[in-house]
């Protein structure tokens, strides 16, 4: 074996039909022994393929045959291929995924899928289409090099976070988001609700806390535990309605997500901006900007995050490199107001829960060499292909009505008038599709009928194959074919 290769284990035996001479074609007969190969479980998720060049010279076949059935696969979602890495089976399976039930005497190579109404039905990459996480597989190279300095990762870091990587995200936060800041000015936190979760630690108990509603489900969760009183704030078009808080003068922060609103993707105007800007300096309040995947627009330039036009230093803006790169990273960061800073920051020193070195000493790097950027490009450009492949396939049945599509990692499906998200999800399950009501997101002030879809961790053939089945569904709401409408 020449140097720097590594040995493949898996020893694929010739099929039986192609030793025997049967009158099948060789690509047929050759895409059936594979496919069952990975169906029943000899193969599992994960497992990596001798190459179509050891293929074809072990079972005598040409190699162009070979790929013609490696790419049939890949169409079929049942192996993933990528340049340089190889080909290996699905993480998750599109029978697993989207048929009904598994056939008689197929194993089933996944957990079963939860009810959509659970508290198990919480974001899944790969499952059609609660897949509102990133794609790890476009990391283009690992995150952790092998030549990060190993004696630096022995040092101890200060809990605000490491100098280097605090400095790396202002210079990114200054071209990015038009946010003028300084390391100084930035926490290192495992991510949005460790943000969240400090400042509800901080704020006065008789300061009283807003939310969007419908809103992120995890602000709200927070908030209420921290005893503070809560007040949910109703939405329009333009987002957060700023004059429903004239209501409520105990106020000492709100909670808001601008730039793509969780749930309904609402992007905030920038009247709407300035008078919640007005709003908190009139009364010492301080707006919480989450800013959960402004990283993510398709169709123009997002606007300047409200800390880019905030003069009076009201703004905590929160953001989280677990929803760019991958879940488990537990990487996030704050721009943090000078008057909060001492406090937040002694908060964080004595919970004991800064982010370990590793992690930041890796992320710094990314961010200091352009690696990071370039992943955004191409996370960018792929999540937009994916959007588009599926609202093409869902409109191939009828005129779905959309929104909240032009960012992000999800977008609203609205359904027809007159529909029950309970049991249209319901009808999903089914179907083997894990959708989330717009219910589930609101407490006081109701929207039309919706469902959540997420696409970015999909692959393509799920994509198609389970936005048929979607498409076919909200098709039956529409027509009144189904019992879950009126």
């Amino acid at each position: 074996m020449a140097r720097g290769k590594q040995a493949i284990a898996l020893d694929l035996a010739l099929p039986f039909e192609l030793s025997a001479g049967s009158a099948t074609g060789k690509h047929q007969l050759l895409h059936g022994f594979l496919q069952e190969l990975v169906v029943s479980g000899h193969l599992p998720p994960g497992t990596l393929l001798p190459s179509t060049r050891t293929l074809a010279q072990r079972w005598g076949v040409a190699r162009g045959t070979l790929e013609a059935v490696f790419e049939q696969l890949k169409l079929e979602g049942f192996i993933e291929r990528r340049q340089g890495a190889g080909s290996q089976v699905t993480l998750q399976l599109p029978d697993t995924l989207i048929a009904s039930g598994n056939p008689v005497g197929q194993a089933s190579l996944s957990r079963p899928m939860p009810d959509p109404q659970s508290v198990q039905a919480q974001v899944q990459a790969r499952v059609p289409f609660v897949a509102r996480l990133p794609d790890p597989n476009l990391l283009e190279q690992p995150l952790f090099p092998a030549h990060l300095d190993g004696a630096g990762l022995l040092e101890s870091l200060p809990a605000q976070g490491d100098p280097r990587l605090r400095q790396a995200i202002a210079a990114h936060l200054k071209l990015y988001r038009g946010i003028d800041c300084e390391a100084d000015d930035i926490l290192v936190t495992h991510g949005i609700r460790h943000t969240l979760d400090l400042f509800s630690r901080v704020l006065p108990k008789h300061r009283a806390l807003a939310v969007e509603d419908p809103g992120y489900a995890w602000a709200r969760r927070i908030f209420e535990r921290s005893g503070h009183r809560l007040f949910s704030t109703p939405l329009d078009e333009q987002g957060l309605r700023v004059d429903a808080l004239a209501d409520h003068e105990t106020l000492g922060a709100v909670q808001v997500t601008p730039a793509h609103q969780a749930p309904l993707g609402i992007c905030m105007s920038v009247e709407r901006r300035q008078a919640l800007l007005d709003w908190a300096q009139a009364q010492d309040a301080i707006i919480i900007e989450d800013d959960y995947d402004s990283e993510y627009n398709y169709a123009s330039a997002p606007l300047p995050a409200i800390k880019a036009i905030d003069h009076h230093d009201r703004v905590l803006f929160c953001g989280s490199f677990n929803k760019t790169l991958f879940s488990n990273l537990r990487l996030g960061f704050a721009v943090v107001p000078r008057r909060l800073h001492a406090e937040l920051l002694d908060t964080l020193t004595i919970s004991g829960q800064a982010p370990g070195a590793l992690g930041q000493r890796a992320l710094e790097q990314m961010l200091g060499n352009g690696q990071y950027a370039r992943h955004l490009r191409i996370a960018r450009q792929t999540y937009q292909q994916r959007r588009d492949l599926l609202i093409d396939r869902l409109r191939r049945h009828t005129d779905v009505r959309i929104a909240g599509e032009q960012s992000g990692l999800h977008f609203i499906l609205w359904l027809p008038e007159g529909c029950n998200e309970q049991q249209f999800c319901q009808q999903a399950h089914e179907q083997g599709l894990m959708l989330q009501p717009l219910g589930l997101f609101t407490r006081e002030h109701a929207w039309p009928p919706g469902v959540l879809v997420g696409y970015a961790s999909l692959s393509e053939a799920q994509i198609a194959v389970a936005g048929d089945t979607l498409g076919r569904l909200y098709l039956n709401a529409l027509t009144g074919r189904r019992s879950g409408c009126d």
